[in-house]
């Protein structure tokens, strides 16, 4: 099988965070997905079983989506992409604010977010599948997105071992 095939695929890069009692926890992914586009949108998202996120995630069954933007610097995807919720304050210094469901949203080189209900779980492999129902949503900016193609060739920025994605 020829795996750069799967360098064609397009993704953007956005940062899930979650709470559970006192504990914060998030990421960054490349895989959000809209499945449909009911009263109430269907997303899904895929987190390592090995991140912490997963484990909160799962615990909290409630997510916040932050749409990143191409002012992403590396300081700030390296926070939420190389280190872990486990062993580092990742709101420590960062631009956020408090969702209605009670969790942090990113607002740091975010041009949207959504804010979202676990309402599935699919096991499937080394990732978790969650699926999600939005409950509100807003456009912070019309800046252009980031997407993993930009993160790569532009900014120059390396694939996490834990991604869900094969890196160019």
């Amino acid at each position: 099988m020829d795996k750069t095939a799967f360098f064609k695929l397009s993704y953007g890069l956005y940062i899930i965070s979650t709470k559970y009692e006192e504990h914060f926890a998030g990421c960054v992914v490349n895989t959000v997905v809209q499945a449909t586009a009911e009263e109430k949108p269907k997303l899904l998202v895929t987190v390592n079983k090995e991140n912490d996120t997963n484990l909160t995630m799962k615990k909290a069954k409630k997510v916040n989506i932050s749409v990143l933007s191409q002012e992403a610097d590396m300081l700030l995807i390296g926070k939420f992409g190389f280190r872990s919720s486990k062993d580092f304050n990742k709101l420590e210094g960062t631009t956020n604010i408090i969702g209605k469901n009670g969790i942090p949203i990113i607002t740091q080189a975010v041009c949207s977010y959504i804010e979202a209900n676990i309402i599935e779980e699919l096991e499937c492999g080394t990732h978790t599948v969650f699926v999600l129902e939005a409950t509100d949503a807003e456009i912070l900016n019309d800046k252009p997105v980031l997407t993993y193609g930009y993160y790569h060739n532009v900014i120059k920025g390396k694939t996490p071992p834990k991604a869900s994605s094969f890196a160019q």
